[in-house]
């Protein structure tokens, strides 16, 4: 804590008495072969360059005396003929220098290569580490159009591969995010992650010296779509991808910007790091500092204590709201926020809530409500699927009915994605993060908490749910499991978990009969009731309010990965073998249905997270693999309850997988076939209460059937569209015949 308490007080008094730099960033020219989309550099002319020489009498300054790090970029360095003459004057002039490395487009492929040989070996020869990043912003067309330059990709992927496999050197790939690859960026890091390249990632800036403050087609002018797109992947690369602790904070950090926050972490530029430009001149930091004198006409040293006006004032009117991906050891009020989420974690554990719950008594009678009544949901909020959305809009519509002036919560293990949810349902509701103190502070003074929907089976998060019951009996306080499934439960933890939770219940009721036969069985309860999952009542509510669409020949996808959780007692082998099996079949079999429907397959995500595992990520292989030709339609952009039910309305057809898209076609009435990815459990449990079981296709119906299958078993229920002569089809009645 006193290191930290001390870094942050460093930070506040360098705007008066500042430390000497430990880092440099150097920009060795000004203009570039490049045209980013991002940046006006390229527009300039070659004017002034520093000299190798003029460099090393400028870095003998006394300002520099305890650099350890200088980076190396431009424009486009490796413009300069001289770059290992730099790299050169760089290691001699700095005596505590420790590493080094530069930044390249890799359009000139071989003068790139060339340079940056030349330049390792001077640093080699020096004992200082060098490393490489090269500007990589999408697979194949898209980095073209991001950069400007057509085959720069193909350049890119060349100097790529020479750098690590013959040279050898420390490399990663930076993409910066615009407008126009924004929707690109899952792909990168899918592409980067398959071919063993390490990825940093950051938003498009308004940067001083790269003179773009006028690209505001390009830069940071996010939809509310693209935002929430961009902060869930940031998420995913902090707690999926990056491992470096001081990263992982910075795309903590750029997430919450995108949602609206202010910056929360700090900047190197704030205390140890300044910018050198190829013209000798320094600034503070390279995004919003104004130039602050030339080291070739007056010492660094006086230049950099002289104009500290000018960094109090960036530190004023900039710093919150820079998002440029630049990092700096931890802050105390970031240090504060992880510990407390770590011990919150820590007491959230499945084990500590079976300990909590054991401790707690349970107060018999209920406390009297004061005010309006206060209800708290809880559940997997946070990591919500578009039917967990649903999910939550009927149990608020139920719960508004019964209570008019209620006041609802909702925890969420991931904020932002709750906060988008709510403004998708149009709904007010007061936001408590879980792994923080105010969840049980919530659940104590709640009048009711509410286990909302969603399946009770082998999760870990079901510590969450324990401990919120354990202590809201304690106070005496009305707890409810609504619409719930239970099961697939193998841990003996979770099954002791589960037992818990329907035992602490006032009220339980389940979405399907299989579950309240395994939940009585379980608990030995009477008066559990099946009544349905409360998606039902708010999808059949969209339905009524939202237009009616005229049909396409689409066949709509609601595909998913098939989760191992549904492998049963198969082995890992086993399993691996069935869902590759699976995929490639029913690639085979969507691709018949379509070419003999004319029928245009369209992939739609039931699920845009990366916990849960995202479906855009498995549709954009699904597609690549086995429907090229086809002119398949990928949703990429976040879907929602209205945007689910019309793409369902409008399409001809549907293949559905996900366990809320069999519940959203079977409530709208469209046509439809239901993929049973497990195997006799929910989706079964769901078609079989209504009947509806000849929709069914199981996992390993698809895995061992033929190409034709999908058309028999659309015949099979009834189904009657015509193909006309044009290709179109014309509606008789349900469905799609052969």
């Amino acid at each position: 804590m006193i290191s930290v308490a001390g870094q942050d007080l460093r930070r506040r008094l360098s705007s008066y008495v500042p430390a000497k730099p430990t880092t440099v960033n150097l920009l060795v020219n000004d203009i570039c072969n490049s045209r980013c989309e991002m940046c006006n550099i390229w527009q300039q002319k070659r004017d002034v360059e520093l000299t190798p020489n003029q460099l090393g009498s400028v870095l003998r300054d006394r300002l520099y005396s305890r650099v350890d790090y200088v980076g190396v970029s431009g424009g486009e360095p490796t413009l300069r003929k001289d770059l290992p003459e730099l790299f050169n004057v760089i290691c001699k002039a700095l005596p505590n220098l420790k590493g080094t490395g530069v930044i390249t487009n890799a359009i000139r492929d071989h003068d790139v290569i060339e340079r940056i040989e030349a330049s390792a070996r001077v640093c080699a020869d020096r004992r200082v580490d060098f490393n490489v990043m090269v500007s990589l912003d999408g697979v194949g067309a898209v980095h073209d159009q991001v950069r400007g330059r057509e085959g720069n990709f193909e350049s890119a992927i060349c100097v790529i591969k020479d750098i690590r496999d013959r040279l050898n050197l420390p490399l990663s790939v930076g993409c910066t995010i615009t407008k126009t690859n924004l929707w690109h960026v899952d792909e990168l890091l899918e592409y980067c992650q398959a071919t063993g390249i390490y990825a940093r990632f950051r938003v498009g800036e308004f940067i001083q010296r790269l003179y773009n403050f006028g690209q505001t087609s390009y830069i940071r002018g996010f939809d509310d779509d693209e935002s929430y797109h961009l902060a869930m992947f940031f998420t995913k690369l902090e707690r999926e991808y990056e491992t470096r602790d001081a990263v992982r904070r910075t795309y903590r950090s750029i997430a919450g910007m995108l949602n609206g926050q202010p910056r929360r972490t700090a900047c190197p530029y704030q205390d140890q790091a300044v910018v050198l430009d190829c013209r000798g001149q320094l600034q503070y930091c390279a995004p919003k500092s104004e130039i602050i004198g030339n080291a070739l006409d007056q010492s660094s040293e006086k230049l950099y204590l002289g104009k500290l006006s000018e960094r109090r004032r960036v530190k004023k009117e900039d710093c919150a709201t820079c998002i440029h991906d630049y990092h700096a050891t931890v802050t105390t009020r970031e240090w504060v926020e992880g510990l407390t989420e770590k011990y919150a974690r820590r007491a959230l554990s499945i084990k500590n809530a079976i300990r909590l719950s054991n401790r707690l008594p349970v107060m018999r009678g209920q406390s009297e409500t004061i005010g309006r009544r206060k209800i708290l949901i809880t559940g997997w909020y946070g990591t919500e699927t578009v039917g967990d959305k649903a999910i939550l809009g009927g149990i608020i519509q139920k719960y508004r009915k019964r209570y008019p002036d209620a006041v609802f919560s909702v925890s969420s293990l991931y904020p932002l994605i709750t906060e988008r949810t709510l403004r998708e349902l149009g709904e007010q509701a007061k936001i408590v993060p879980v792994y923080s103190p105010r969840f049980l502070k919530a659940c104590w003074t709640s009048d009711e908490v509410v286990m909302g929907g969603g399946p009770l089976m082998d999760l870990g998060e079901l510590g969450v749910i324990l401990a919120a019951f354990a202590v809201a009996a304690a106070n005496g306080k009305v707890r409810t499991v609504y619409g719930c499934g239970v099961g697939p439960l193998q841990d003996v933890f979770c099954i002791d978990a589960v037992k818990r939770i329907l035992t602490l219940a006032n009220d339980i009721t389940l979405r399907d009969r299989a579950s309240v036969a395994y939940a009585t069985e379980l608990t030995g309860l009477r008066g559990i009731r099946c009544v349905g999952d409360p998606a039902t009542d708010y999808v059949q509510s969209r339905k009524r309010d939202l237009p009616v669409l005229e049909q396409q020949p689409v066949l709509a996808c609601y595909l998913r990965e098939w989760p191992a959780g549904y492998r049963g007692s198969r082995s890992v082998e086993e399993y691996n073998e069935l869902r590759d099996r699976f995929d490639q079949k029913l690639g085979d079999q969507i691709r018949h249905l379509c070419e003999t429907k004319g029928l245009r397959p369209a992939l739609y995500s039931m699920h845009c997270f990366f916990e849960g595992c995202d479906d855009r990520g498995y549709n954009r292989r699904f597609a690549e693999q086995y429907l090229m030709g086809l002119d398949p339609l990928i949703e990429q952009r976040p879907s929602g309850v209205d945007s689910v039910i019309q793409s369902m309305r409008g399409a001809t057809a549907c293949i559905t997988m996900r366990f809320h898209s069999v519940l959203f076609a079977h409530t709208l009435d469209v046509d439809y076939l239901a993929i049973d990815y497990t195997l006799g459990g929910k989706v079964k449990g769901f078609l079989s209460d209504r009947s509806a079981t000849d929709r069914i296709v199981t996992l390993t119906d698809v895995a061992d059937g033929g190409k034709d299958l999908l058309v028999k078993r659309y015949n099979a229920v009834g189904t009657s569209l015509k193909l006309g002569r044009s290709g179109l089809l014309a509606t008789t009645g349900r469905g799609v015949a052969a």
